[in-house]
Formats: C-alpha cells, sequence, structure tokens
C-alpha cells in the first residue's frame, strides 16, 4: 500500500486514561471488525462553498482525508523509542508450533483401553483428598452428590481440574479424561476468571484460576474439538501480540474478570507475523510477534504496558516511519508499511511533540498529522497534498494563508507549533489564490486574495480598483493571450495577469489558406498582449512552427521571436498560414546597437521594401534610415534581391540612420535611440521616446529628461537638440539621456 497516497480514516478515541480501556469493548475485536476505508477519495462537486466562515467542528474532522505527506523531521531528539519491524514466517513462534503439534496428536486414534470405572482424586477445601472409584458417565452426578453430602454451597465453590481449568459439573457438561488416576480440586468460585477464544465468529468461553497455563487452556479446545481445521492456529491478546505459553494471570488487569484471546487460522509456508523488536537505550532489545493487522493503536497501548519503556514515561505515542520520514496513521495495520524485502524502521515519538493541521481550499479540506516543530513550508512541498486541495499549478507562490477563521496571514516559514495553541484541536489554515495582476503602462503590482476560483475576469477587472472604460483587458501573463471577459478563473487555471489598455493590445487575425480568404469559417480572431510574440501566437493556433509559417502582407515571413507591436499600426494584424517558407533569411543588424532581426522574403522584393521592413520591425520611422550592405555599399531603392543574385538564400544587411544625431535615452533598464537633427525639439523627441516605451502621451507631465553630465540637470522641452549638444563634447554625435518620472 502507498502510505503517502492512502487516506486513512481519523481513529477518534481517547486512549489517556487505562480505566477508560478497561471499561470499553475489547479493541482487537473492534480492529477484526473494522472496515477499509482508506481508499475513499475527498470529493466534493459543490463549486459555491465559502470558506471565510467555514468552522471546523469534531464531526468534520473526524470525516476528513488523512494525507501521508513525507516531511523533513527534525529534531524529536532523544524522546523515542525505536522498533524494527520485519514479516517472518509462522514457524517463527514456537508456542504456534506446540500447539500445532498437540492438535496433530490429538488426531491420532487412542491407543489405551478404557474401562468403565475410574478413580478419581478430589481435594476439598480444607486441603484434605479422597480418592473414589467411580464410574465414569457418573462423574458429574457423583460430584453433585459429594457437594450435597458435604453441602457445600453450590454458589460459592467450583470444581476444577488438574490444570485449574473450571469443571462444569452442574450441568452434566463434562467428560473426564482417559487417565488411570485424574485429580480435582474444590475451591471458592471467586477465585476464578473467564478466558474468551473468539475465532471468526464464535465465542468460545472457559474458566479457570490465574495460575492455569495458557496452553492447557488451547488444549481443552483442541481436546473439545472447537478447532477442526487441518491449518495451524496463533493466538493474540488484545494488543495483537501472539501469545506465549505464560499463566492466565500474565495477561489479566486488575479489576479485569474476563479475558480474550483471538484465534486466526493460518498456513506455516507463509510470512503471516511480524516480528517487532524493541531496541531500549542502554542496548537490551525485546522481541515479540504481532498479527499483521494489529493497528498502531494497539502497539501505542502495548508500550504503555511496558513501564520500563522510557523513563519519562509517555502517556501517547505517534509513530514516525524513519526512513520514509512518514508519520504513520494509528489506525493503520502493521504489516501495511512493511516491506518484504528489508526491515522497517519506526520511531515511537511523543505524540504531545505531534499536532493535527487541517489545509482547506475551496471546497477541498486535507488532514494530516506532523511534528510541531516542522516548517510549515516544507508540508506545502507534498506534492499529494497539494493534489487533494486541486493546488498543485498554483502553489506556493501564488497562494496565501490565513489562520482558521480570521483574515490573519501568516508565514508559511513558521513552525506549525508556532499556532499549535489549543491542546488536541488541530490548526486550520485557509488557503486563499493571490492573483498577481502587472498594470503594463507603469509596473504597478496589483495583488488580489481570492477564496474561490468561481470569478470571472470581468469581475476581476473590477477588482483591480482600476477604471474598466481605460483598462479593459487581462492578457495571460503565461500566453500573452487578452480572455474573454466571461471567462471563470476555474477554468483556466492561472493566477499572473497583465493589465492592459487598447492600446496596448493588438487584434491578430489568421487564415489557414490564402485560397479562402472570403471563408469566414476559416477566419480566426483573438486580441493579444503587443508584447506577445509570432511563436505565442502560433501555440495558440496550434502552428508547428517547424513546418508551417505565418506570412504577413503577402510578402514576407517575420522570425517567431517577433512581437506584434511591430505590426500595431495595423488592425487586424492579418496573418496567413502557409506550409512553404519563403526563400530567402535576410538579417539586418542596426548599427548604433548591434540588434539584430532576421525574416524571410521572395526574391522579387525590393531595397527599398527590405528597409521598410526591417524599420517596422525595429520600430523606426524609414525616412531616418537605409539600407548598406556589410561592407558598407549603397544599394539603388528599386534594386531586388533577385537582380543582385538569382541564387541567393541568405543575406545580411545593416541599417545605418541617415540623420545627422542620435539622441540615445535610458528609461528603467532599457535604452532607445532616436535620429535627429540639429534643430529638432526636445519636445519632439520626448513625445517619439514615450511612444516607443508604450507611455501614453497624456502623462507626459508626470516626466522629465535629464542629461547624462556630471550635474545631470534636467531638459526644457523648448529648447533644441542643438542647444544639448553643447553640454556634450563638440565631436560626439550621440546625445546621452535619461527618461525618469518627476517623483523618483
Amino acid at each position: 500500500m502507498n502510505i503517502e497516497g492512502k487516506e486513512m480514516k481519523l481513529w477518534n478515541e481517547n486512549f489517556n486514561s487505562f480505566k477508560q480501556q478497561d471499561e470499553q469493548k475489547n479493541r482487537f475485536q473492534q480492529y477484526l471488525n473494522s472496515e477499509d476505508e482508506s481508499e475513499q477519495q475527498n470529493t466534493n462537486e459543490s463549486t459555491d462553498w465559502i470558506i471565510p466562515s467555514m468552522e471546523i467542528d469534531d464531526a468534520i474532522i473526524n470525516n476528513l482525508p488523512d494525507i501521508k505527506n513525507k516531511q523533513q523531521f527534525e529534531g524529536y531528539s532523544d524522546e523515542h523509542i525505536e522498533l524494527n519491524l520485519k514479516l517472518v514466517p509462522n514457524t517463527s513462534s514456537a508456542f504456534i508450533q506446540q500447539i500445532h503439534k498437540y492438535r496433530e496428536e490429538h488426531k491420532l486414534p487412542l491407543t489405551i483401553t478404557t474401562k468403565p470405572i475410574q478413580k478419581f482424586t478430589i481435594i476439598n477445601p480444607d486441603g484434605k483428598s479422597i480418592t473414589y472409584m467411580w464410574r465414569r458417565e457418573k462423574f458429574c452426578e457423583q460430584l453433585r452428590k459429594l457437594f450435597d453430602d458435604k453441602k457445600y454451597d453450590f454458589d460459592t465453590l467450583v470444581v476444577i481440574d488438574k490444570n485449574e481449568i473450571f469443571v462444569d459439573f452442574i450441568n452434566n457438561d463434562y467428560h473426564p479424561p482417559h487417565q488411570p488416576l485424574t485429580e480435582y480440586r474444590i475451591i471458592e468460585k471467586q477465585l476464578l476468571i473467564e478466558i474468551q477464544f473468539q475465532f471468526q465468529t464464535t465465542v468460545f468461553k472457559y474458566q479457570s484460576t490465574l495460575s492455569s497455563h495458557v496452553s492447557a487452556l488451547i488444549n481443552s479446545l483442541i481436546d473439545d474439538d472447537r478447532l477442526s481445521s487441518e491449518s495451524c492456529f496463533c493466538f493474540f491478546d488484545e494488543y495483537g501480540k501472539c501469545i506465549d505459553d505464560g499463566i492466565v494471570a500474565d495477561h489479566c488487569k486488575t479489576n479485569n474478570k474476563t479475558i480474550t484471546i483471538f484465534v486466526t487460522e493460518e498456513t506455516f509456508d507463509t510470512n503471516n507475523l511480524c516480528e517487532l523488536i524493541l531496541r531500549y537505550k542502554e542496548g537490551r532489545n525485546q522481541t515479540s510477534l504481532f498479527h499483521p493487522t494489529t493497528k498502531w493503536q494497539q502497539i501505542d497501548l502495548w508500550l504503555k504496558t511496558l513501564s520500563q519503556t522510557n523513563d519519562p514515561p509517555i502517556d501517547d505515542f505517534a509513530f514516525v516511519m524513519r526512513k520514509q520520514k512518514v508519520i504513520i496513521d494509528n489506525s493503520q495495520a502493521i504489516s501495511s508499511i512493511i516491506d518484504q524485502t528489508e526491515p522497517m524502521v519506526v520511531d515511537a515519538i511523543n505524540r504531545n511533540i505531534t499536532t493535527e493541521v487541517i489545509f482547506s481550499y475551496e471546497t477541498n479540506t486535507q488532514l494530516i498529522h506532523t511534528l510541531k516543530s516542522i516548517k510549515i513550508s516544507t508540508l506545502l512541498k507534498d506534492e499529494n497534498l497539494l493534489r487533494q486541495l486541486n493546488l498543485l499549478d498554483s502553489f506556493p507562490d501564488d497562494c496565501i494563508l490565513l489562520l482558521g477563521e480570521t483574515s490573519d496571514e501568516i508565514l508559511i516559514t513558521d513552525d506549525v507549533g508556532h499556532y499549535s495553541t489549543l491542546e488536541n484541536q488541530p490548526v486550520h489554515f485557509r488557503i486563499t489564490i493571490a492573483i498577481q495582476i502587472l498594470k503594463y503602462d507603469d509596473k504597478e503590482q496589483i495583488k488580489i486574495p481570492l477564496s474561490n476560483r468561481n470569478t470571472t475576469i470581468k469581475q476581476l477587472l473590477e477588482l483591480t480598483g482600476k477604471s474598466i472604460d481605460i483598462y479593459k483587458y487581462l492578457a495571460s501573463n503565461e500566453t500573452q493571450r487578452v480572455i474573454d471577459a466571461n471567462v471563470v478563473l476555474s477554468n483556466i487555471n492561472q493566477t499572473r495577469f497583465i493589465l492592459l489598455k487598447e492600446n496596448e493590445t493588438c487584434l491578430v487575425w489568421i487564415n489557414k489558406s490564402n485560397e479562402s480568404l472570403l471563408k469566414k469559417e476559416n477566419e480566426k480572431y483573438q486580441r493579444y498582449f503587443i508584447n506577445a510574440t509570432i511563436d505565442d501566437i502560433c501555440k495558440e493556433y496550434q502552428i508547428d512552427v517547424l513546418h508551417q509559417y505565418l506570412v504577413y502582407s503577402n510578402d514576407f515571413v517575420p522570425s517567431v521571436d517577433t512581437q506584434l507591436i511591430s505590426f500595431q499600426s495595423e488592425s487586424p494584424v492579418r496573418f496567413i498560414v502557409t506550409d512553404d517558407n519563403l526563400p530567402v533569411t535576410v538579417t539586418v543588424q542596426k548599427s548604433e546597437n548591434n540588434q539584430s532581426i532576421y525574416f524571410n522574403c521572395s526574391l522579387a522584393i525590393t531595397i527599398k521594401r527590405l528597409c521598410s521592413i526591417s524599420c517596422q520591425l525595429f520600430g523606426l520611422s524609414e525616412i531616418c534610415y537605409q539600407l548598406t550592405l556589410d561592407d558598407g555599399t549603397l544599394i539603388e531603392d528599386d534594386i531586388s534581391l533577385e537582380d543582385m543574385d538569382e541564387t541567393i538564400t541568405d543575406i545580411q544587411f545593416q541599417l545605418i540612420s541617415t540623420m545627422p544625431m542620435n539622441c540615445s535615452i535610458l528609461y528603467s533598464e532599457q535604452t532607445i535611440t532616436l535620429p535627429c537633427y540639429q534643430d529638432t525639439l526636445v519636445s519632439t523627441i520626448m513625445k517619439e521616446a514615450l511612444e516607443e516605451l508604450h507611455i501614453q502621451y497624456d502623462n507626459i507631465d508626470k516626466y522629465e529628461l535629464i542629461a547624462l553630465t556630471t550635474d545631470r540637470p534636467p531638459i526644457d522641452f523648448d529648447l533644441s537638440i542643438n542647444d544639448i549638444h553643447q553640454l556634450f563634447p563638440s565631436m560626439s554625435m550621440i546625445i546621452p539621456l535619461e527618461l525618469r518620472k518627476k517623483d523618483e
């Protein structure tokens, strides 16, 4: 059984009081008859459950799925007991072999000659013994006559045989053994204790003194032909521990007049017993055998009966699989954790250093058992837990933890014990999704906690607190696609978005075939963030970029890393899907900053058109640039690639400015270059800079240009480039400036 994925029922029994244990129904009976609920899943179909008002009561806790999570356990110090467990064959028990041998001998036919009369020695309550010769079939009748003659009280005195087992002579429910001389004793009835053997659904009852040997009682069970199977039998106490041949007193609790021994039918050739070696601190070992269905609750109770186990004594145990670092559910069978090939080491620790934790998210609630010293972040690394909560794709970066019914945000770096304030009460952590939105125009980060993902994009836009007349769209941070306002968050499983104005988006039109431009069913429209690339579009439309291509303007195929902002002047941006790429790959390098672009085109394309495409992809004004070959050769505008070389498949160009000067403008972490004349006004440069940086022109008053000189003076918008040029060396044709917000 997979301990991590198994969901076990939470045992809800208080083991802290020995008096309470004695008064309850025998536990092994409960364990044998318990139903295995471990495969039940936490299926919750409701989608309108409101977490903030949730109350966790005992009834809910008792039905929570229990997640077995791997945890990096640290520091339960020396307060633990080491248990080594492995499966062993039934023949490992000498007592089982002894009983089986007796059963085999019992099946043999009697070889002695029986006589109708027999001698019986009766020891009276005063210790005096008298031997009688009675007919065997009248044994019970003679005992009753003896009681009448001696005036013994039938209610206070009883007869036991030489094994100190009660003889029921009143109901004639006894047949003396075939022996030359048998001995019986009359004792007080109060000295008897009842022993119950439970086999399957049948209970066999015997009575004996505390000095009677368990093997004698089992032999009587066999002599009475009550265990007639050919298989071997195993005998266990209420802790699931195999019984050895001791006396009844060894199994009797104070003030307990009934002992239950459980009988199971087994085969010799299977590993049906669990060997448990208890290792004491001083190096001493104690070996015991247990039934494989024994539950860890029983091991807990058994350890408490061993007063020498721990000093100071531990009131309640929890069990940790040392190698797997998993706390075991106490309602689990011990055999379920044992590997068939190697022993299992389990540490029994003080349950006081552990606690139960409830994680709830939307309609999903999970309960785990862990150390108080473990960090919450460690628990939340468990993929099984996150999967059960339906958070595998979201946690931890996109989630917020709240404590109980409060709105108090907690730190996942804290220990669980920091929040465990009530004894025997689980800690309840509510998980809310943190929707993270980047406002593109000014890079403002907006964080919106949601306790339920049944929220539409339209509702999310309203929760941003921004005007939806201006900020109309949310694009997926992952796909760059603008999401429809009616889409519900739970259907897209995304938590990060970009808040956009309309001019920060592009409407894209895709057609699968150039021969069916008018067939509307072949057309697909979708809005994207302007920074989306051709590759993003291909992924959304499931276009294979290795074998299919997007043609723009019927004459070139942009590279997959080309951004839509290069086509923003057209709406919608139109692409046609083709299976054949255009034959010539063109690479263009911008001389000012060595940036490069590439695209594919036909041989018939002219240099003028190539320059126009290059400026479009770089976001430049084509009146300010021209193309040259790598060696600086200028080319006439109407020359085509085919005119230059009709076999060409790859060519490189330089894009150079035709303007006498350039402004290099630093903004945040990016630099743009704008060509200009000496009489160009700073206001013109400012307008072009805002446009290229996608900053709304209405916000121009919030920005200023700084000359990157030693004293870094702000520049008046009414100045010309020639005026600014005087601040720099006269030979410099590049003017370094910085654009920044005035309040920074």
